[in-house]
């Protein structure tokens, strides 16, 4: 007799391929009924916005992890009540009628495939940025999002929801700066560093294969997988797509831009040595005409320019903007400095992606800008590996011209989990 969670997966398989095209049809929500969501991923970002969800009024009713430890562990910081349900199998909180939205806050690797196959169950999505793994999950979340127009995809750069990044956007659309010939955006932190260890058993209650999922299969390593998955190639985007995707999002927001034409880097491991896989330092250099963006990364200083680790600065012929989540600063060619101060961006972001399933708007963070800004970060690890610039097509934002450097940002699904090609994506 199968199990549970194996006629689950099974009825999972048969809806997604029918393509629950009824579930896309917008609903009409009553004013005080309430949208159930469901969190995948908890250690950390999904318990954050979970807790944002609760407190914008929707019902946070399951937390589902791989690892029942990371359940308990988000439970306890989200303080939610009554405590989330724990399902360890996403594949079952798609298939749950009684869940109308889903937070993917998983390592990236998850973040394409996942958000395809929810979509197809007919859920509405709220996934972690950077949007996309690699190009090839930007075109398929893209059409995914297309043939399912009545529900809502919004990218956790929760930037956008910040009401004094949306002052300044509007004061740099303005023209307050004059023409804009450069923009820089950077973060500088002092990551811990990761000692190496020996591969090991997965802890009990940690079901790593579903962790691993469509990524290539390693060893499981203890160093590997909570938080650190971020700078191991296989899962996670580096410091690009953990930083990058919320202020080169911010720049492309600020000036109107999509994809550049042209894209070089420089990037290393340059003075901590440990188990990261990914540079901690990198350079790169987007070209735009008539402009150009600069990136920027170290992940071995405490302190960044004027004490600021992250953010993104805009230079202009009347004068220079630096932002960051503490607040914003204009510098006039002639006079004295004006300064705004921060403003919340995590709640702002969950009422946005309610609103939008409840058809009152648009989200602050659509599927479009998000894959557009996750692009950008891909390209910056396209060039680095590739060790060479890279040529973009403006329009489409395909690699051009360099068919082994457009090969590193895609890559097939493992077995047995689907191709986009078999889910028409």
């Amino acid at each position: 007799m199968m199990s549970q969670a194996e006629m689950t997966r099974r009825s999972f398989v048969k809806t997604a391929a029918a393509g629950l095209a009824a579930l896309s049809a917008a609903r009409v929500w009553g004013a005080n009924e309430r949208i159930r969501a469901a969190v995948i991923g908890t250690r950390n970002r999904g318990h954050q916005v979970a807790s944002n969800l609760a407190a914008a009024g929707a019902e946070v009713a399951v937390f589902c992890d791989c690892d029942r430890a990371m359940y308990e562990r988000g439970v306890k910081e989200a303080k939610i009540d009554p405590a989330p349900e724990f399902i360890q199998d996403f594949r079952i909180v798609l298939d749950r009628k009684d869940i109308d939205a889903v937070v993917i806050a998983t390592p990236d690797h998850w973040h394409g495939l996942m958000t395809v196959l929810a979509l197809e169950a007919g859920k509405h999505v709220y996934v972690e940025k950077p949007a996309s793994f690699n190009l090839r999950d930007n075109k398929a979340m893209l059409a995914a999002a297309a043939k399912h127009p009545g529900q809502t995809v919004i990218v956790g750069t929760q930037q956008r929801s910040g009401a004094h990044f949306q002052e300044a956007a509007q004061f740099v659309a303005g023209g307050n700066l004059g023409t804009v010939g450069f923009a820089r955006a950077w973060v500088t932190h002092d990551r811990p560093v990761l000692q190496r260890v020996s591969d090991a058993d997965p802890p009990e209650g940690f079901d790593y294969e579903l962790w691993v999922g469509p990524a290539p299969w390693r060893p499981y390593n203890p160093v590997m997988t909570h938080y650190n998955w971020h700078f191991i190639p296989d899962y996670g985007t580096g410091e690009m797509g953990n930083w990058g995707a919320h202020w080169l999002d911010v720049v492309r927001w600020f000036l109107n831009l999509r994809y550049p034409v042209a894209v070089s880097g420089a990037a290393g491991t340059f003075v901590v040595r440990d188990a990261k896989e990914t540079p901690d330092t990198q350079t790169i250099l987007y070209e735009y005409p008539g402009l150009t963006v600069l990136w920027e990364e170290r992940l071995w200083c405490k302190k960044g320019m004027d004490g600021d680790e992250v953010g993104a600065e805009f230079w202009g012929d009347k004068g220079t903007l630096r932002i960051t989540r503490g607040g914003w600063k204009f510098t006039p060619v002639d006079g004295k400095p004006e300064r705004r101060g921060g403003s919340d961006i995590e709640v702002p972001h969950a009422n946005s992606f309610l609103a939008a399933i409840r058809g009152l708007g648009k989200p602050a963070a659509p599927i479009e800008e998000g894959c557009l800004s996750a692009a950008l970060c891909h390209y910056g690890n396209v060039a680095c590996r590739a060790k060479r610039r890279i040529q973009i097509h403006p329009e489409t934002g395909e690699i051009v011209g360099d068919a082994e450097a457009a090969a590193l940002s895609e890559r097939p699904n493992r077995a047995p989990w689907p191709a986009y090609e078999a889910l028409g994506v």
